[in-house]
């Protein structure tokens, strides 16, 4: 439906609103990345070869590429779970630094903290996931030091996985949240968020829903939705099916704000007809109209 917000800055602005042309090349240069880090990818293509790029929209991507490698795969490395496990007692005979199960993973290519689980998994016998993520989240909780300090490596290396990445990802999701409510604030829109709704015995609910409906360029908002991720076709699809048409079903049409950019195609999706505008930005205060409420007269 609607595009993009245009924003205003002394510095160049990063492109945000990517091409199919430009979107497949950046996922090539990702899925043709080995031998090294995700990180190392990242400074790569940030640093390097896609610098006109919004830097976190690449950051994205490279999560949802790599994800989407790692569920494909990860279960044929857990078949080698025995053999990567007596690799890596090998070179424990062999070197004594703490960067071995790293070095394993760029070989592997396998996410150090994916190997981590498969390690511990199989060295204690865990069955249950929560357990490996208990030794993953504490790991001087691990008998052996030597491995401890391995996984303890890992979580400092590996940015797609792992508590410390959960923990980073949540807090600039809630940054986003409160970014939403303070413009939206400083436009003069009067909200409930997610408490109020909740409080008001709604179950999903968006970031923030107007009181009163107002027009963006004609068409009605209810609510906004603030989504600190890039907005590719596939996970918009999954967005509107686990949020947004509930939002719809229920409060009317409404905006999704993907901070750090989408893909061209996003906004033209016949899944969007449902009453969903999606933008890269807070709406323009000019782009707005307000119900006036005027008192009767006399």
């Amino acid at each position: 439906m609607a595009k993009n917000t245009a924003t205003s800055g002394n510095k160049a602005a990063k492109k945000k609103v990517l091409s199919s042309v430009e979107y497949a090349r950046i996922c090539q240069f990702i899925n043709g990345y080995h031998g090294s880090l995700a990180i190392d990818c990242e400074l790569e293509m940030v640093n390097r070869f896609f610098i006109d790029v919004e830097p976190l929209a690449l950051i994205c991507i490279l999560q949802s590429e790599l994800f989407n490698k790692s569920r494909g795969q990860y279960w044929r490395h857990e078949q080698r779970s025995k053999k990567l496990l007596q690799t890596y007692e090998d070179q424990c005979q062999l070197y004594k630094d703490n960067a071995l199960l790293i070095r394993m993973a760029c070989v592997e290519g396998i996410s150090p903290i994916a190997l981590c689980r498969i390690i511990l998994q199989e060295k204690y016998e865990l069955k249950q996931r929560p357990q490996v993520s208990r030794l993953l989240k504490h790991p001087h909780l691990i008998s052996d030091p030597r491995l401890a300090a391995n996984v303890q490596q890992c979580l400092y290396s590996d940015n797609q996985e792992g508590p410390l990445t959960d923990l980073r990802r949540r807090i600039v999701g809630e940054e986003y949240e409160v970014k939403l409510k303070h413009l939206a604030k400083e436009a003069g829109i009067h909200f409930y968020d997610e408490q109020d709704l909740r409080r008001m015995g709604y179950d999903k609910t968006p970031d923030i829903k107007m009181i009163l409906p107002f027009l963006y360029k004609g068409s009605v908002v209810n609510w906004i939705e603030s989504k600190a991720n890039f907005g590719d076709p596939k996970g918009h699809k999954w967005n509107i099916q686990q949020q947004l048409q509930s939002y719809c079903n229920r409060f009317g049409p409404g905006i999704v704000i993907y901070w750090f950019g989408y893909h061209e195609e996003t906004p033209q999706l016949p899944d969007n007809n449902i009453g969903i505008t999606v933008l890269t930005d807070f709406p323009a205060r000019e782009d707005l109209i307000f119900m006036e409420l005027t008192q009767p007269s006399a």
